[in-house]
Formats: structure tokens, C-alpha cells, sequence
């Protein structure tokens, strides 16, 4: 397929131009968080994010390949590459979470999706607590494409209850009230996330928590009933937690206009 080129434009949101790194290659703006992840991307006018859920999911080290081959057969460079969903086998302490990121970082560099200190692309790690993997796994990515409709899109990193400054919240406590909190903030993060992009929750299309403890009320207004109409789209719901050990609670949300199943096999 013949190779898609960007258009310099990028969509109208209230977000300072200022605080937005651009990737005139993948056809995307970036609003920067960290070394590991951004916050969230926006596609150029004209472009569309498109998620790819993999069948059967990879090992992180096989899946590097299968992105570039893939954005390769549907025309697009490595740098349309926006957005990376992981599972793990199990939470990691901190020392390991640096360990484990440093291939990860490398890949990117060698991308070209490294804008200095700051990842370019968004991401989610999850450990689940039933089924795992016995290794570090892909289950989806996404990319930007031209657009095949009108509309919104963009890509979010997940949101865990565990701060900036690698804080837990409630550490140690999983009561009710203490489930409560880690909620409350997973959801507090992920709207500032998407007003920072000039969108709301209503730019969402799918929704996805990640939670083994009971959250109290969950649906009530005071957590995710706020959300209004793209509840009525569904929640997906996992038994599962955030990657790194003593975080309870993740949260998601996710805005491609494009959903596909790809077989790996």
C-alpha cells in the first residue's frame, strides 16, 4: 500500500499549543507525562487512531516485530505507533518497574518516539489475577491512520491509583472507603487527562477498569456514574491491578474510531 503522508494541521482542542509535542511523522500530537508513557495523544485533522487487539496476545519482545510489520503493511511508518496495552504476570516492586522498562525505552529510541525525556506514546501495563501470562505480553497497540469518517478520536494512557510522584493512594488498605479513594482518583486523573486535551467523557467510547477488591457504589454518581451517556456503551470490568505492587485500581479510556482483531498466528 502506498505510504499515507500527515497533514500539518491537528484538531481544534483548549489545550496550549505550548504544552503539546509535535510528531509530524505519525501525524499526532503529544501531551507528555514521563519517561514510560505520555498522558495522551490527538490525531492531526484528517487522522484517526485505530486500535489492534492482538489473537493470540505476544510476548513483549515478539510483539516490537509484529507492530512494524503491521504498520508496514497498512502503509504507515513506526512512528504512527501511539499507544501500547500490556499484561503482566504480576505486579512489579519499583526497582523492577525501572528494570523492566529499560528495553522498552531503547525500542522507542530507536523508533524515533522519544522526544527527549519524554515518551511519545501511550501506554497501560496490567497485571491480571486470574489467567495471567507467564511473560510480559501484548494484548493491543494503536496507531494513526488517515481518517475514514469524521470525528474525534485520540489515545489515552491508563490512569492507576498511584500519583505522580509514585505515591499510593490509601497504601495498604483496601476497606470500602479506601477502594472508594483509589477510584475517585483513577477517575479525577483521566478527566484533567482529557480536558488538558480539550475533550471530556463524552469523547470516550469505551471504558475499562481494572479492580480485584469491591468498590462501593462503583456506578453511583459519586464515581463512575459521573461519566453520563458513555456508560451506556458498557464498562469493561477485570479482575485485575495496576503494574506496579500495591496499586489496586486502574482506569481507562479509550477513544479510536477504529477497533480491530488481528490474528498473530
Amino acid at each position: 500500500m502506498k505510504n499515507e503522508t500527515s497533514n500539518p494541521k491537528t484538531v481544534i482542542s483548549t489545550v496550549a499549543a505550548s504544552a503539546l509535542i509535535d510528531n509530524p511523522a505519525g501525524a499526532y500530537r503529544v501531551l507528555p507525562a514521563g519517561a514510560a508513557y505520555c498522558t495522551g495523544i490527538l490525531p492531526y485533522e484528517g487522522f484517526e487512531v485505530v486500535r489492534v487487539q492482538l489473537a493470540p496476545w505476544l510476548p513483549l519482545e515478539q510483539a516490537y516485530a509484529f507492530i512494524e510489520a503491521h504498520l508496514a503493511s497498512v502503509g504507515r511508518p513506526v512512528q504512527a505507533f501511539c499507544g501500547i496495552e500490556m499484561r503482566q504476570p504480576a505486579p512489579l516492586t519499583m526497582d523492577n518497574w525501572s528494570s523492566f522498562n529499560g528495553p522498552y525505552l531503547q525500542r522507542l529510541h530507536q523508533w524515533g518516539l522519544m522526544h527527549g525525556d519524554f515518551s511519545g506514546v501511550c501506554r497501560s501495563n496490567i497485571a491480571l489475577a486470574i489467567q495471567p501470562p507467564s511473560t510480559a505480553s501484548v494484548c493491543a497497540f494503536s496507531y494513526t491512520r488517515p481518517a475514514s469518517s469524521p470525528g474525534v478520536s485520540f489515545c489515552l494512557s491508563g490512569t492507576a491509583d498511584i500519583d505522580p510522584q509514585g505515591r499510593v493512594i490509601a497504601e495498604g488498605e483496601t476497606s470500602p472507603a479506601a477502594m472508594h479513594r483509589r477510584a475517585r482518583y483513577t477517575i479525577d486523573v483521566i478527566a484533567s487527562s482529557l480536558a488538558k486535551l480539550g475533550l471530556s467523557w463524552h469523547s470516550a467510547n469505551q471504558l475499562a477498569i481494572f479492580h480485584v477488591h469491591e468498590i462501593p457504589d462503583l456506578w453511583g454518581p459519586a464515581l463512575l456514574g459521573e461519566v453520563g451517556q458513555t456508560l451506556r456503551q458498557g464498562v469493561l470490568v477485570y479482575r485485575a491491578r495496576p503494574p506496579i505492587a500495591g496499586g489496586e485500581v486502574e482506569l481507562e479510556a479509550r477513544g479510536a474510531r477504529q477497533d480491530h482483531i488481528v490474528a498473530t498466528v
